[in-house]
């Protein structure tokens, strides 16, 4: 395959991120001490090499790329202090907006002033939209929205119908995002030998085998755990706990949502109304959301004070990623109690409306921010699996 080199693209790269690659004379360090680079996975030196000579699509479509968890290891041993482990970062953040066609995934990920512009307008621009036929607050008892059996402060269709337009919007962006994926990490796959194809399992097998490989990656986080640098971190301080805490956290929220929605359609019960803790969809969101506060809530902190490596280097991107999981989290469970008081206050509604405008916010720039890592970490892998026959 003849390879195209950008001369220049190092600098590109270096927009979204704080490193030296050019201090890197390729001594390897960073291959040896990487827990995670074993066989054929040599990383990140050689994506470093992709790099500092141009190699786009091959940096690009590469899987190493994705297989990175950003340890550390390889930072804290360089000898010329290059900060290979932010280059493996930076290297994800602008794959991620080399897919995305618009260039908002590159703004969110470059400007501080884009990104806080941008997401005064969309706070702007959903807070508008909520209140535009807002109804009056009722103290009798909480009613946070309308529906035809029941008044409240915002009716549900504007809710529902705000709802689907941001849903149908990310959806495009992020179907664009995952067909241009797609089209260059599979240029990049290095496919079975001819052996390996003779005795090939069949395309369902292969199939059935690399989802398997991604779903269990996902729950299990067994990679991630194989870079812990610390074994002595009790497992509920771990990065890998704290990192599966906000995806589970962030899905099972998600799921909940979703759960609530079809209930309303199908029995016609107000989800915004008081019903058992136990109650399934209640549970769920009730035990996701402690997830996702519990792990924002430490990765937070852990930014804050600049524990390591990882956390020494905060792009706006990743604080925005953490903030608005972590206040959906508070507010969340803010309208939970509100939800179950005897008469309905002001500070109930007012954090109703901020929780709808933050969850609008979270489906809208799923595409084009770090929640990216979502899709395009697991269908790399899958990528991968499934064409190389890996697993």
């Amino acid at each position: 395959m003849s390879v195209q080199v950008k001369p220049g693209f190092i600098e590109k790269v270096k927009k979204f991120g704080a490193f030296d690659i050019s201090a890197c004379f390729n001594c390897g360090t960073c291959t040896a001490v990487c827990p995670l680079s074993k066989d054929d996975t040599t990383f990140p030196r050689r994506i470093i090499r992709y790099a500092q000579i141009g190699a786009e699509e091959l940096m690009i479509s590469s899987k190493e790329l994705w297989l990175c968890y950003y340890c550390g290891e390889c930072s804290d041993t360089c000898p010329r202090q290059a900060e290979p482990g932010e280059f493996m970062a930076s290297a994800r953040r602008y794959a991620i907006s080399s897919f995305e066609p618009l260039g908002v995934a590159r703004l969110l990920y470059t400007s501080k002033l884009f990104t806080t512009v941008f997401m005064a307008f969309l706070t702007i621009i959903f807070g508008v939209i909520m209140l535009s036929k807002s109804g009056p607050m009722i103290f009798e008892k909480p009613s946070f929205f309308s529906t035809d059996k029941l008044q409240g402060f915002i009716p549900f269709e504007v809710i529902h119908t705000t709802g689907i337009i941001v849903i149908i919007l990310a959806a495009i962006a992020a179907f664009v995002g995952i067909g241009m994926m797609t089209k260059k990490v599979s240029a990049g796959v290095k496919l079975p030998s001819r052996e390996k194809k003779e005795s090939d399992r069949g395309i369902f097998a292969r199939f059935w085998s690399a989802v398997k490989y991604v779903i269990e990656e996902m729950t299990l986080e067994n990679r991630y755990r194989d870079c812990e640098e610390e074994p002595k971190t009790p497992w509920y301080r771990a990065r890998w706990f704290v990192h599966w805490s906000i995806m589970w956290g962030f899905i099972g929220l998600g799921t909940a949502t979703a759960l609530d929605y079809i209930i309303l359609l199908t029995v016609g019960k107000d989800p915004g109304q008081p019903v058992p803790l136990w109650n399934p969809p209640r549970l769920l969101g009730t035990l996701a959301g402690i997830l996702l506060v519990y792990g924002t809530s430490l990765a937070l902190a852990w930014r804050y004070k600049k524990v390591d490596k990882y956390h020494s280097h905060s792009l706006s991107s990743d604080w925005l990623f953490l903030w608005l999981m972590f206040l959906a989290g508070i507010t969340g469970f803010a309208l939970e109690i509100a939800i179950y008081l005897p008469r309905g206050t002001v500070w109930g509604y007012m954090v109703f409306l901020i929780h709808v405008i933050l969850g609008m916010e979270i489906v809208f720039i799923l595409p084009f921010s770090k929640f990216a890592h979502a899709v395009y970490r697991p269908l790399a892998l899958f990528i991968h699996a499934f064409l190389s026959d890996s697993v």
